[in-house]
């Protein structure tokens, strides 16, 4: 959307009297002062977090994977996954930081990366119960 279209839509929103009159250039500044404290490298790890979690696979791996540390086998078998769907799943849990794993001979166990995670999918689980 131009500057010149912005402008004009905020204008006509604050003699709506839905909005405070204010300039729209004045306003613009204002919200964009809103967004500065956010660091770029935090939002793109953020933006890792939420696509892993925006899928029933990976979250129902999640829930196992809260309850105790789980070979990749362990996995496949509780949701009947083949090697190379599991591996995929388990990989992008893996670089968004939300699991961790270690290998142990051909063996590879995998576990919650932080403590913090399994609250954070219950309370998602949660809001989706509430229907947010």
């Amino acid at each position: 959307m131009s500057m010149a279209i912005a402008q004009n839509r905020l204008k006509h929103l604050a003699e709506s009297g839905l909005r405070t009159p204010c300039r729209p250039n004045e306003r613009i500044a204002q919200l964009r002062s809103m967004l500065s404290d956010l660091d770029e490298a935090d939002l793109k790890r953020a933006e890792y977090i939420f696509s892993a979690l925006g899928n029933q696979t990976r979250l129902k791996i999640l829930e196992l994977i809260a309850e105790e540390e789980l070979c990749a086998c362990e996995v496949m078998a509780a949701l009947e996954l083949t090697q190379p769907t599991a591996s995929h799943h388990l990989g992008i849990l893996e670089r968004s930081g939300l699991i961790s794993s270690h290998r142990e001979g051909k063996w590879v166990f995998y576990r919650m990366a932080n403590p913090k995670i399994k609250g954070l999918l219950s309370r998602g689980l949660e809001m989706a119960k509430e229907g947010v």
